[in-house]
């Protein structure tokens, strides 16, 4: 597992090393970057992975289908790689990469909360008919 501290210090050599390469092998800098944050972020997840668990436990105990739970999980995963291909693509200099990155990341939830709102429809009718007999 990869502490923080050992993170910052991962990082920091790679930046090092990516700034002495950039005068000489743009290309391979590039690469030195991306492969840093891929590792990092697979380190990452699999640190998260028991928070991950008990989150899921948590949806499933809420009383949520369990398509739903599926749904926050994928939202969530969407969201972070769909962040660092466009931290990635910023980093590149490559700013309308990074804004259509984000623009399909968020086309992406969109899709996947489509399935939510079918119930979310049917919970408000009720709500707004219950109170429709009180007027």
């Amino acid at each position: 597992m990869v502490t923080a501290m050992q993170a910052a210090g991962i990082c920091l050599t790679a930046v090092l090393l990516s700034k002495m390469l950039e005068r000489y092998a743009a290309e391979q800098a590039l690469l030195l970057v991306l492969l840093t944050g891929t590792l990092l972020t697979a380190a990452a997840v699999t640190a998260l992975l028991p928070v991950l668990n008990e989150i899921d436990a948590l949806l499933a105990d809420s009383g949520l289908e369990p398509q739903q739970t599926v749904c926050i999980t994928k939202v969530v995963g969407i969201c972070c790689i769909t962040q660092l291909a466009a931290d990635v693509c910023t980093d590149a200099g490559k700013s309308a990469l990074a804004s259509a990155v984000s623009l399909t990341g968020k086309t992406a939830l969109l899709l996947l909360a489509l399935p939510l709102l079918s119930p979310l429809r049917t919970l408000l009718e009720e709500v707004l008919s219950c109170t429709g007999s009180f007027g």
